[in-house]
C-alpha cells in the first residue's frame, strides 16, 4: 500500500485554553512529528510504501500539500491527533478528504479517551487505540487484503454504520522491540530550538511514562517502558551518521529516572565518540554530581527541570515531591558541570496566590537558571486538575471540544484564587522580567554562536516586548 502521513501547518494560532503565551508558542522551538515517523517505521517495515509530509516545518499549505498527495496517490492518510490540536487537524482531514478520496486513519492517546466522540466526524475512518506496534500491521494487512477487521485489537472502524471499538489487551508498549523512527522520510534540516546551537536538530525518545504523581500532568497515566542503553546509543549513532545530527533534545518526561541506565547510555556514547550536543528534562531529585559529571563528559550541554514553583507550599499542593532545597542544589550542581539549567514553572497553580506567583518569579531569577518557561496551568484530560473542573462546569468540556460542540473556551481554575486576567498578566510579566535583566541580556549575546540563533532571540526578544494580554475579564475583587 501507499501511505501517506500527514503533520499539518498549524501556523502557531494562539488559542484560549493554551499553557504558553503566542510568542512562546511560536518562537520556542521547531519540533519533528517522531509520532508520525514512529508509525512509518512500523508501516515500512511491513512492506508498505510512506511519505511523511512535514507541511507544519515546510509551511506547506493545504493546498500545496493536496497537490503532492494526488502526485503520491495513496491508499490511506494518516494523522497523529491531540485533544487541544484536535480542530485544528480536523480542518486539514475535512479539506484533504473533499480534494481525494482516500480513508483516513488516526491515532495517538485522543483515542484512549473519546474513541467515539472522534468517529462522530465522518471524514475519519479508521484509528488506533494505545500502541501501533502489533495492531497497524494486523490493520493494513486486511485492508490490503479486504479482510476481517473483527479479531483485531486496539482498532476503531466502522461497521454498518455503527462505530466499532476493539481496545487492546494492554496499553504498555515494550520500547526495545520498536523501530526506530524513519526519519529518512522528515526534512531533518528545518528542525530546531530557540536554544540550539547546532544543526541538524533532532528530538529523540529513550523511554516513555513517569512514575511522578504530579497533579497538572497527564503523562503518569503513561506505563513506564525503556530502551535498552545499547538500543540508545545505536540510535544516536544512526542520527549522527545517516542524518548529519548534531544536537538531539532526549524528550523523555524524565531521562534520568533509572540512574544505571543513564551511567551505561553516557559510556555507550563515549566508546562510539561521537561529536554531539545532548539536552533533556531530568526530574530535580533525581541527579547527583557524580551522573552530572558523567553526562556532561558525554556531550549533554542542557538539562531542564520541572521546578514548578519557588513557594513549597505550592510543591506540596501539587505533589512535587521535591523541596526548594534540593532545587538550589541541583541547579548549582549543573551549572558546576558547565551546563545549563532550564526551569518550567508554573503560573495559576493549585493554591497560587498573587505573592506566590510573585515568589515562584524572583525564586527563577536568584536561581541564576539559564533559561526559563512559565507555564500558564492548563486542565489537561486525565489530570486531577481536570476532574475538579469538571465538577465544576458539570460538564467535559474536551469531550465537546472533540464533538465540534464546544469552541475554544478558557477553563475555570478552581484550585487558585487568581483570575485568568491576572495569571495572564503574570506569565507575562515574568518572562519579561526574567529575560530582559541587563546581565542576562549581555550573557545572551556573548554566548551567540550564529546569525541563525541570533534572529531566533532577537524574534522571540521582540515578541516578549510586543505581547499583550487577550484576556478582558475583570479582576476578582
Amino acid at each position: 500500500m501507499n501511505i501517506a502521513l500527514v503533520f499539518p501547518h498549524y501556523s502557531h494560532r494562539h488559542r484560549r485554553f493554551e499553557e504558553d503565551i503566542d510568542v512562546v508558542g511560536r518562537e520556542f522551538g521547531l519540533m519533528p512529528p517522531l509520532g508520525l515517523a514512529y508509525a512509518a517505521a512500523i508501516m515500512e517495515q511491513s512492506g508498505h510504501t510512506v511519505i511523511i509530509i512535514d507541511a507544519n516545518a515546510l509551511r506547506f499549505s493545504e493546498e500545496k500539500t493536496v497537490k503532492i498527495l494526488r502526485e503520491f496517490n495513496p491508499d490511506l492518510i494518516g494523522f497523529m491527533l491531540t485533544v487541544w490540536t484536535f480542530q485544528l487537524t480536523l480542518s486539514w482531514i475535512k479539506y484533504i478528504k473533499r480534494h481525494l478520496n482516500a480513508p483516513i486513519l488516526v491515532g495517538n492517546i485522543q483515542l484512549q479517551l473519546y474513541p467515539e466522540e472522534t468517529f462522530s466526524h465522518k471524514e475519519i475512518d479508521y484509528g488506533i487505540i494505545g500502541s501501533a506496534q502489533h495492531s497497524l500491521p494486523k490493520l493494513l494487512s486486511a485492508l490490503e487484503k479486504n479482510g476481517s477487521l473483527e479479531d483485531i485489537e486496539g482498532i476503531v472502524f466502522r461497521k454498518n454504520g455503527k462505530v466499532v471499538i476493539h481496545y487492546p489487551g494492554s496499553f504498555y508498549e515494550d520500547f526495545n522491540t520498536l523501530p526506530f523512527p524513519a526519519r529518512h522520510l522528515l526534512p531533518n534540516q528545518c528542525y530546531r530550538e530557540v536554544m540550539s546551537k547546532r544543526k541538524n536538530f533532532t528530538i529523540l525518545m529513550t523511554s516513555k511514562g513517569c512514575p511522578g504523581k504530579c497533579s497538572f500532568c497527564h503523562i503518569q497515566n503513561t506505563p513506564y517502558s525503556c530502551r535498552s542503553p545499547v538500543g540508545v546509543a545505536d540510535e544516536i549513532e544512526q542520527c549522527y551518521r545517516k542524518y548529519n545530527i548534531r544536537e538531539i533534545d532526549i524528550f523523555d518526561p524524565s531521562f534520568t529516572i533509572d540512574r544505571q541506565r543513564i551511567i551505561e547510555i553516557c559510556r555507550e556514547i563515549q566508546n562510539r565518540k561521537l561529536d554531539i550536543h545532548f539536552s533533556c528534562r531530568a526530574r530535580i531529585d533525581q541527579v547527583d554530581e557524580e551522573l552530572l559529571a558523567i553526562m556532561a563528559r558525554t556531550g549533554f550541554k542542557k538539562i531542564l527541570y520541572g521546578i514548578e514553583s519557588g513557594d513549597q507550599r505550592i510543591l506540596d499542593t501539587i505533589k512535587k515531591g521535591i523541596t526548594i532545597a534540593q532545587i538550589q542544589r541541583a541547579i548549582v550542581m549543573t551549572k558546576a558541570k558547565g551546563m545549563k539549567a532550564l526551569g518550567f514553572f508554573l503560573i495559576g497553580a493549585p493554591e497560587d496566590t498573587v505573592e506566590s506567583v510573585k515568589k515562584t518569579i524572583r525564586f527563577a531569577e536568584q536561581l541564576k537558571v539559564d533559561y526559563a518557561q512559565f507555564h500558564k496551568v492548563m486542565a489537561k484530560p486525565c489530570t486531577e486538575l481536570y476532574e475538579q473542573v469538571k465538577v465544576i462546569m458539570k460538564r467535559d468540556y474536551w469531550r465537546e471540544f472533540v464533538l465540534g460542540v464546544a469552541g475554544e473556551e478558557r477553563l475555570p481554575s478552581p484550585w487558585t484564587g487568581l483570575t485568568e486576567k491576572q495569571i495572564e498578566d503574570f506569565t507575562i510579566r515574568a518572562y519579561r522580567s526574567f529575560y530582559f535583566r541587563p546581565g542576562y541580556l549581555i550573557d545572551t549575546l556573548c554566548n551567540i554562536k550564529s546569525f541563525d540563533e541570533f534572529a531566533r532571540y532577537a524574534r522571540s526578544a521582540i515578541g516578549l516586548m510586543t505581547v499583550k494580554s487577550d484576556v478582558c475579564f475583570p479582576v476578582k475583587g
